[in-house]
């Protein structure tokens, strides 16, 4: 069903029950046909002037009806409390426990006659003639003779009297002069509430015992009604959400099912953010329904409260989703391969879980992964989008730049003569370092070929770009001897296989030619291969003089004149 603050709950009004006693005093009620307030009254409600006393009257005493009198039934339904129903003693009877002084000696009790257990005995009663005072004491005794004493209660004197009273009667009659006074709003009764405390709550209720310390006002009892409410623990109920996930700091409505709904219950709502280990009270949220703002993900529950008894309801979770969304790839710019290398990149994070990437073109990446295809990916610089997809929008981007280098290296030449010089070679990008293979004396730092160190032969030479994605270029270098004509002075063509010939040790020339001539000036031999030596096989002995002329491997013209003596 649905309980008074619109939500469903376990219904547990307080429910009121009035009780009959025994232990009334006096009849403080006029009532039927006879004018003569005496004739049905034994006393008066208020001590008063001793020629104007007055009592109650109800419904049937001439000139009243039910609108300005007390009901002739005699039950009162309270004015200031919800199903609080008091049952008065006859109007021809003994209807008021009526005490007018000081009785602590002797003590006033009203007597159930069907002793039941309550959460609260409610006490119908007012005082007549003078000022309202905190003197009475209440001792509410149970069947097991244990007790609970109620000091400082205030009883409202019966006129203009504020604290909840069970109803504004409308007239009073005199005792001495049988006048009516019709007063609006007057005179009144009141409930007075005792609450028992919760240890009590199963005890049957024996006895009410009313003592009071001053002489004035007077005291009249006139009913005992036994409120039942929170007897036991309330239910909690399961606590429910009006969304089950929700954007950061928006609303989500709370409410209860199946928790224990009265006018006794207060809720206080509680959150834990460490799955359902730690709960804490929120500030304020002892209503229900009641608006949270989660800004992280929640389990709520309800704590309901009857007086000190209290159940936690079951507790629901409301899923906070994000509201951004990151992604991050390795820092610094990544390294591509050559095309078509089957070569991935994949993201370092990317949170939460569940979205999906896109980039600007150019950036070949898996949309469900983020993986970047670095082997389909162009260099360049781009922007990564990582999106959530969810209500809230969550979106991270991040920067990817892709960098290729492609190195080059050259040399002003191709071929070098080991007596020249090879210069400083271009390459970019600047920083890298040199290197070759065995043979080779390169300066690792700027590429410069030390020829004069060097073998001939034929050399690669590699540079290796400096920086985050170092990559190598090859160039192709030849070094030819050049090495400088060994002049002899003597030959002695006797096959003893030294000195046979007149022989120049000298390679990569081009354009050889030597000339033999004797003393006289007679050109005794000429040739044109370096590897071939003038052996004077058909020549004496003496001496005789050479030109030799050539082409060195740098292209420049060499010619040598000199002498050498045959001897055989």
């Amino acid at each position: 069903m649905l309980g008074p603050l619109g939500w469903q709950g376990a219904r547990a009004q307080t429910t009121y029950v009035p009780v009959a006693v025994t232990g009334y005093t006096d009849d403080v009620i006029a009532n039927g046909n006879d004018p003569v307030v005496a004739n049905s009254t034994t006393n008066t409600v208020d001590r008063g002037i001793p020629t104007v006393r007055w009592c109650f009257a109800n419904a049937t005493f001439p000139g009243l009806n039910a609108s300005n009198a007390l009901p002739a039934s005699g039950t009162i339904n309270s004015i200031s409390t919800p199903g609080l129903t008091f049952q008065m003693a006859s109007a021809t009877g003994n209807n008021s426990l009526r005490i007018a002084g000081n009785n602590v000696n002797t003590p006033s009790v009203l007597t159930l006659t069907n002793p039941q257990p309550c959460s609260e005995v409610m006490v119908l009663a007012t005082e007549g003639n003078g000022t309202t005072a905190a003197d009475k004491t209440f001792k509410v005794t149970f069947t097991d003779g244990s007790f609970q004493t109620f000091t400082d209660v205030v009883v409202p004197d019966w006129f203009n009297g504020t604290i909840t009273p069970a109803i504004n009667v409308g007239s009073r009659v005199s005792y001495v002069t049988n006048a009516v006074d019709f007063t609006p709003g007057n005179p009144r009764l009141y409930e007075v509430r005792l609450s028992l405390a919760v240890a009590n709550y199963s005890k049957s209720v024996q006895s009410i015992t009313i003592t009071k310390t001053a002489i004035d006002p007077v005291l009249n009892v006139m009913g005992i009604s036994l409120g039942s409410n929170c007897l036991g623990v309330p239910t909690g109920g399961t606590a429910t959400a009006s969304t089950p996930s929700v954007c950061p700091g928006l609303p989500v409505v709370l409410s209860l099912t199946g928790a224990t709904v009265s006018g006794s219950i207060t809720y206080q709502w509680q959150a834990s953010t460490d799955g359902g280990t730690t709960f804490t009270n929120i500030a304020g949220a002892t209503t229900v329904p009641y608006t949270a703002r989660p800004t992280v993900s929640t389990q709520y529950r309800a704590v309901v409260t009857c007086r000190v008894q209290s159940s936690n309801s079951a507790a629901v979770p409301v899923t906070v989703l994000p509201a951004a969304a990151t992604v991050a790839y390795a820092p610094g710019p990544i390294c591509l391969p050559a095309p078509g290398t089957a070569l991935t990149a994949t993201p370092l994070t990317a949170t939460p879980a569940g979205g999906t990437f896109s980039s600007t073109a150019g950036l070949v990446l898996n949309a469900g992964t983020g993986a970047i295809d670095l082997g389909a990916s162009a260099p360049g610089t781009y922007t990564v989008t990582y999106n959530l997809l969810n209500a809230c929008q969550a979106v991270g981007t991040t920067t990817v730049t892709l960098v290729r280098n492609a190195p080059t290296l050259a040399y002003p030449a191709t071929t070098f003569c080991r007596t020249g010089n090879s210069g400083v070679p271009t390459a970019t990008p600047t920083g890298g370092t040199f290197g070759s293979t065995a043979g080779l004396a390169i300066n690792a730092s700027t590429g410069a070929i030390d020829l004069a160190s060097s073998s001939a032969g034929t050399y690669t030479v590699s540079y290796t770009s400096g920086g985050t994605c170092p990559a190598v270029a090859t160039a192709q270098v030849v070094i030819k001897s050049d090495a400088l004509p060994v002049f002899p002075t003597v030959i002695t063509p006797n096959n003893d296989d030294k000195n046979e010939a007149l022989r120049f040790k000298i390679s990569d020339v081009t354009g050889y030619h030597i000339r033999v001539y004797s003393r006289w000036g007679r050109k005794v031999y000429e040739g044109y291969d370096a590897a071939q030596g003038w052996t004077a096989a058909d020549n004496s002995a003496g001496t005789y003089y050479y030109h030799v002329s050539y082409t060195d491997c740098a292209g420049r013209l060499q010619e040598y004149k000199s002498w050498v003596e045959v001897v055989k």
